[in-house]
């Protein structure tokens, strides 16, 4: 998507100074995005689609501060009653292979239907969390499922992730190529 940009020349000038001609040629630029892809514009009809709660939607489940200063985030829970996990989408200016690099998660799969790799958080314990990471044109974006607290999970949680993923795949920025 690009922005059309009118140049143009100065019109006055500095005694002495040479004056510039006007201009009339346009140029197309393409935009440089200063944030990343914010994950709370993902439409609420693609939300509640994927078995969210539309009205839990939030940046930080702990308060009003962002979660972080590098990654945009947006979370919501499974609807009520009997919510048994939250659902984050990070995304930001990284590569997966930060994500990788990061000791907090490990076990990434290759998920080619989806372009993307399931993966777990290895600071929870087992069957408690899944992810799954898409490298996007501008950085990286992947979405957490955790259990709530002591919630005993009421399903898998790699499978939910999954379904989930498939369901607001469209709605994520185009893979990278």
């Amino acid at each position: 998507m690009g922005v059309l940009a009118s140049v143009a020349g100065c019109g006055g000038g500095t005694e002495g100074a040479p004056i510039a001609e006007s201009s009339t040629s346009s140029v197309v630029a393409t935009p440089v995005a200063d944030e990343p892809w914010d994950p709370c514009t993902i439409p609420d009809s693609a939300v509640e689609a994927a078995g969210l709660d539309v009205e839990s939607k939030s940046t930080n489940l702990f308060g009003d501060a962002p979660l972080s200063t590098e990654w945009k985030t947006c979370i919501w829970t499974d609807p009520d009653p009997g919510s048994w996990y939250f659902l984050g989408v990070f995304s930001g200016f990284h590569t997966l292979n930060d994500l990788q690099s990061n000791d907090r998660f490990g076990q990434f799969t290759k998920v080619d239907e989806l372009g993307g790799y399931e993966f777990l958080r290895a600071d929870r314990p087992s069957g408690r969390s899944c992810g799954f990471a898409l490298e996007v044109e501008q950085g990286l974006v992947y979405l957490v499922l955790d259990t709530m607290g002591s919630e005993e999970p009421q399903g898998d949680p790699c499978v939910e992730i999954m379904r989930i993923a498939g369901s607001l795949h469209s709605s994520l920025p185009p893979a990278a190529s």
